[in-house]
């Protein structure tokens, strides 16, 4: 399905008299000028007067371009789980996947949309870190909202034959045992506020190394900003935990132990964190799950900061600002998923502000 068939789906809530302005017109609209670099509701509106002649080459603008306020006003009506829908499916169209896909869930808060209101406006993704693509978004009211709705986004997510990747947070037995009914695998970090459980799981490995016991491994060595990284990751099978523990976990099969030796200088420090999960002890094969976490901060979190200016974004309006996160969320992947020409994701955006072909390209491939 094309662009304009997806947001044809997303029914417009507006009475009839309102609907001056057609809704797929001012969608189309906010993904060219997001794409561009642009970053509120002025900006879009002055993206759409200086490219209105582009923009009729697709849609028809019958009534030209809408004001900034109408822009926002529009926007703000829209709902947002439908929005989500149509756009992640027609983005995630082109998703290609290879092997066993590792998927991220993680959250983000969004700080410039939490300043002017009481609470913090929170963001959870999911994120395939074998593309580098977002797969969905849910918004929630706080960090601690997070739980129901990563449970939510099982729902909607096919994950099956994948591995999930999760902080403490989600180390819970119904988010495990919905990933175990999905037919999906779990990698979840188990830290030390979890008392009983994070001490059944070191004493495990506390008892292989002192026996001596052979433990599958893997190192792997990274240098950078005048400072070197050792990360040594240790896999055991779970059968030596005891039953009360492993019924907590529906699925367990693994313990995972990841070893950083960080070295600047003269100085070197250790630590040690450890996971549980449902895959079998392959300690390269969890080592690059565990690593591949990371990517949901390397690859969205930071560039949504750095090139989207999403942390510095003012709009508050909960709905309005969730709409225009996903929109950048969603021309993200798109430029992620563009090959055609090498250079940044800043880059391409920045091209697409001023050469029409290019944002073409960018849009419908």
């Amino acid at each position: 399905m094309s662009l304009f068939s997806h947001l044809e789906l997303i029914e417009d809530k507006r009475s009839s008299i309102n609907q001056h302005h057609d809704l797929t017109d001012v969608l189309f609209l906010i993904i060219s000028a997001v794409l561009s670099g642009c970053e509120g509701w002025k900006d879009i509106e002055v993206f759409g007067h200086s490219k209105l002649p582009w923009l009729r080459q697709f849609r028809a603008f019958k009534h030209s371009i809408p004001t900034r306020h109408s822009i926002a006003r529009i926007l703000k009506t829209v709902e947002t789980d439908s929005l989500v829908l149509a756009l992640f499916s027609w983005v995630n169209e082109q998703r290609s996947q290879s092997g066993k896909p590792i998927i991220a869930f993680d959250g983000k808060t969004l700080r410039g949309a939490s300043k002017k209101r009481e609470g913090n406006l929170h963001l959870v993704s999911a994120f395939d870190c074998e593309s580098d693509l977002t797969l969905y978004q849910r918004t929630v009211e706080s960090k601690s909202n997070e739980i129901p709705a990563v449970r939510a986004l099982l729902d909607v997510l096919d994950i099956s034959d994948s591995i999930v990747t999760l902080d403490a947070l989600h180390c819970q037995k119904a988010t495990l045992s919905a990933l175990i009914s999905r037919e999906a695998n779990y990698l979840v970090q188990v830290k030390a506020n979890q008392k009983t459980p994070y001490k059944a799981v070191t004493s495990c490995f506390e008892t292989a190394f002192e026996g001596e016991e052979s433990l599958p491994e893997d190192v792997q060595v990274s240098s950078g900003h005048g400072r070197q990284e050792t990360r040594i990751t240790y896999a055991l099978k779970a059968d030596k935990l005891p039953d009360e523990i492993k019924a907590k976990w529906p699925g367990l099969t693994s313990l995972v132990a990841v070893e950083r030796h960080n070295k600047s200088g003269s100085t070197t420090k250790i630590d040690t964190h450890f996971y549980i999960t449902s895959v079998e002890p392959d300690a390269k094969m969890l080592q690059k799950a565990i690593r591949h976490h990371w990517h949901i901060e390397n690859q969205q979190h930071w560039v949504l900061d750095v090139v989207f200016k999403e942390d510095a974004c003012q709009i508050n309006e909960p709905i309005s600002a969730d709409n225009m996160a996903l929109f950048r969320r969603v021309v993200r992947n798109l430029v992620k998923q563009h090959t055609g020409r090498k250079g940044s994701i800043r880059g391409k955006c920045v091209r697409a502000s001023f050469d029409d072909e290019f944002r073409v390209e960018l849009i419908f491939g």
